[in-house]
Protein backbone atom coordinates (compact mmCIF):
# COMPACT_ATOMS: atom_id res chain seq x y z
CA UNK A 1 0.00 0.00 0.00
CA UNK A 2 1.13 3.44 -1.24
CA UNK A 3 2.19 5.81 1.94
CA UNK A 4 -0.82 8.76 2.13
CA UNK A 5 1.07 12.60 1.95
CA UNK A 6 -0.12 15.16 4.06
CA UNK A 7 -1.73 16.45 0.93
CA UNK A 8 -3.96 13.30 0.85
CA UNK A 9 -4.96 14.54 4.60
CA UNK A 10 -5.10 18.31 4.04
CA UNK A 11 -7.65 17.47 0.81
CA UNK A 12 -9.76 15.49 3.25
CA UNK A 13 -9.92 17.94 5.91
CA UNK A 14 -11.20 20.44 3.18
CA UNK A 15 -13.36 17.65 2.08
CA UNK A 16 -15.31 17.00 5.25
CA UNK A 17 -14.97 20.61 6.19
CA UNK A 18 -16.75 21.80 3.25
CA UNK A 19 -19.47 19.40 3.73
CA UNK A 20 -20.13 20.13 7.50
CA UNK A 21 -19.86 23.56 6.62
CA UNK A 22 -22.94 23.30 4.07
CA UNK A 23 -24.95 21.54 6.31
CA UNK A 24 -24.60 24.24 8.98
CA UNK A 25 -24.91 26.63 6.43
CA UNK A 26 -28.52 25.62 5.66
CA UNK A 27 -29.50 25.67 9.20
CA UNK A 28 -28.42 28.79 10.08
CA UNK A 29 -30.34 30.02 7.00
CA UNK A 30 -33.30 27.82 7.78
CA UNK A 31 -33.27 29.41 11.56
CA UNK A 32 -32.72 32.90 10.45
CA UNK A 33 -35.44 32.96 8.20
CA UNK A 34 -37.59 31.37 10.79
CA UNK A 35 -36.90 33.99 13.21
CA UNK A 36 -37.30 36.80 10.36
CA UNK A 37 -40.83 34.74 9.85
CA UNK A 38 -39.64 35.21 6.12
CA UNK A 39 -40.84 32.20 2.94
CA UNK A 40 -42.82 30.14 5.57
CA UNK A 41 -40.16 28.78 7.95
CA UNK A 42 -41.76 30.43 10.83
CA UNK A 43 -44.28 28.11 10.34
CA UNK A 44 -41.95 25.39 10.14
CA UNK A 45 -40.26 25.80 13.61
CA UNK A 46 -41.00 27.93 16.44
CA UNK A 47 -39.28 31.50 17.19
CA UNK A 48 -37.50 29.96 20.53
CA UNK A 49 -36.52 26.76 19.01
CA UNK A 50 -34.93 28.77 15.82
CA UNK A 51 -33.60 31.24 17.81
CA UNK A 52 -31.24 28.21 20.29
CA UNK A 53 -30.27 26.85 17.58
CA UNK A 54 -28.68 29.31 15.90
CA UNK A 55 -27.32 30.50 18.61
CA UNK A 56 -25.97 26.98 18.94
CA UNK A 57 -24.19 27.11 15.15
CA UNK A 58 -22.60 30.33 15.95
CA UNK A 59 -19.04 28.53 17.02
CA UNK A 60 -18.88 25.48 15.03
CA UNK A 61 -19.63 27.84 11.87
CA UNK A 62 -16.54 29.92 12.92
CA UNK A 63 -14.49 26.50 13.60
CA UNK A 64 -15.32 25.61 10.52
CA UNK A 65 -14.93 28.00 8.50
CA UNK A 66 -10.95 28.86 9.44
CA UNK A 67 -10.69 24.88 9.30
CA UNK A 68 -12.00 25.06 6.18
CA UNK A 69 -10.71 28.41 4.28
CA UNK A 70 -7.30 28.04 6.08
CA UNK A 71 -6.38 24.48 4.35
CA UNK A 72 -7.65 25.37 1.16
CA UNK A 73 -5.80 28.72 1.04
CA UNK A 74 -2.60 26.88 1.85
CA UNK A 75 -3.11 24.06 -0.23
CA UNK A 76 -4.17 27.16 -3.20
CA UNK A 77 -0.96 28.43 -2.35
CA UNK A 78 1.26 25.42 -3.40
CA UNK A 79 -0.03 24.77 -5.78
CA UNK A 80 0.39 28.58 -7.29
CA UNK A 81 4.07 27.78 -6.84
CA UNK A 82 3.92 30.37 -3.61
CA UNK A 83 4.85 27.93 -0.82
CA UNK A 84 7.59 25.47 -1.99
CA UNK A 85 8.03 22.14 -1.27
CA UNK A 86 10.47 21.70 1.42
CA UNK A 87 13.69 19.29 0.59
CA UNK A 88 14.16 16.29 2.70
CA UNK A 89 17.45 15.31 4.01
Amino acid sequence: MAKKTVNYYLVKIVRITGWILFLIMVLFITTGFALCGKYGFGKIISTQAALRIHKIFDMPLIVFFLAHSLVAIYLAFRRWGWIKKRKTA
